[in-house]
């Protein structure tokens, strides 16, 4: 099978030659895989050339039909060959998959004005929200038992009944303390779905899903949690093809757009990878010594030795500030480094690649529309690794949405 692409007026035409069977159906998927991760989203594929189409050929096309309309796309055919027409024609397939007429219908929400930025090769619309007040941030919890190891039931708490827009810490899903005390891992709670990494070994992420307050078996050793609505939303993308946005320069760069000096941040965001750590033990087991303590620390903390999660989509949340406005005690001295002139808490979860709708979204439909079966690949706490040619670097994304708001007193 041959396969040829040109782009135009913001569609990718999609030509295939050949026979659309069993065998090249796979390739088929592969290369239009490829297209959507370069951020297309209205696909036109030329049939006329197609000498065959099979139902293993059909069910490629159901699926990127689907995948696209999800993000307000479109994937069509388009002058499907005789053989095409007769297999979507007895498929019943038809009307889903050619082309209307089409006709210029102006989408009210996409119409919104935004302000465009471009700096160091990566282009940010920005789009002002309700939000008018900052958000709330708290510290909750206290960090100084972790490097004993020494987290005791009185330092245990639920998030039932509350509601905040996004939660970054350590904690379980479980009963009680004692229940959750071997699994303690990075956790993190946006718009009512939350993600987090047990600390037991096992390796497999959880998540649970809340339509309104958080459930009373969400279990915190400590936390930051925000409430409140965002003030903007700025999508990104970077403007040369195989190019990346690191995290740090993101954030500095959203500091910048709204003019503040500590905020909180929510990015739904492909990525090309991601650097951070994980707890590989629960820091509420006791320990003999310091919980960070080499060389104990290397069954206890897993680092990404290089970019992990590649090619994934990632749910990031948590808490930004110019260094210069804080020092490491801010927010309980849960601020870590991030970068040259941030710092800030920011956990990761990732989850199977799957387009990203362009231009203004919802926030609590996107964030929660990740979560589905077998879909979350784990949870990081991000990391900036800066020991140059030995170190890992940051995360790198690609092309995203980022919901952001000053915080109060910051």
């Amino acid at each position: 099978m041959e396969i040829t692409r040109i782009a135009s007026d913001g569609i990718l035409d999609v030509a295939v030659v050949g026979r659309l069977d069993g065998y090249w159906a796979d390739h088929l998927d592969r290369a239009l895989t490829d297209v959507v991760r370069e951020g297309h989203h209205h696909v036109r594929l030329d049939c006329s050339a197609l000498s065959f189409l099979s139902s293993a050929g059909i069910a490629v096309l159901v699926k990127f039909h689907k995948e696209l309309a999800r993000v307000s796309g479109a994937f069509y055919v388009v002058n499907p060959s005789k053989a095409v027409s007769m297999s979507l024609r007895i498929t019943r397939l038809t009307e889903l998959l050619v082309e209307p007429v089409r006709q210029d219908v102006t989408d009210p929400l996409r119409a919104r004005p935004a302000r465009r930025i471009e700096q160091d090769g990566t282009g940010f619309d920005l789009y002002e929200l309700a939000g008018a007040a900052p958000l709330t941030c708290r510290a909750v919890g206290n960090t100084n038992p972790l490097s004993a190891g020494a987290f005791l039931d009185e330092h245990c708490f639920s998030l039932e009944s509350t509601t905040p827009t996004f939660v970054v810490g350590v904690g379980a899903f479980g009963e009680s303390f004692a229940d959750c005390r071997m699994r303690f891992g990075e956790l993190l709670s946006v718009a009512g779905a939350t993600a987090y990494q047990p600390a037991d070994g096992a390796n497999v992420p959880d998540y649970l899903l809340a339509s309104g307050a958080l459930a009373s078996d969400i279990r915190m050793l400590y936390c930051l949690a925000c409430e409140g609505q965002f003030s903007h939303l700025i999508r990104f993308e970077t403007l040369e093809p195989g190019s990346t946005i690191g995290f740090s320069r993101l954030v500095s760069n959203c500091l910048d757009a709204i003019g503040t000096r500590s905020m909180g941040i929510v990015v739904v965001a492909e990525a090309a990878g991601l650097v951070g750590g994980a707890l590989r033990r629960s820091p509420a087991q006791p320990s003999e010594d310091d919980f960070f303590a080499h060389p104990h620390i290397r069954t206890r903390l897993a680092f990404t030795a290089e970019p992990a999660f590649a090619r994934s989509v990632a749910l990031a949340a948590g808490v930004v500030t110019r260094t210069a406005a804080g020092d490491p005690e801010r927010c309980n001295g849960q601020l870590r480094p991030m970068g040259t002139d941030c710092a800030g808490h920011v956990h990761a979860a990732a989850f199977r690649f799957r387009p990203i709708r362009k231009g203004p979204i919802d926030f609590r439909e996107t964030v929660t529309g990740l979560f589905e079966a077998d879909q979350l690949l784990g949870v990081l706490h991000l990391l900036h690794d800066d020991r140059g040619a030995a170190g890992a670097g940051e995360s790198e994304l690609v092309r995203g949405a980022c919901w952001i708001g000053p915080i109060a007193g910051g």
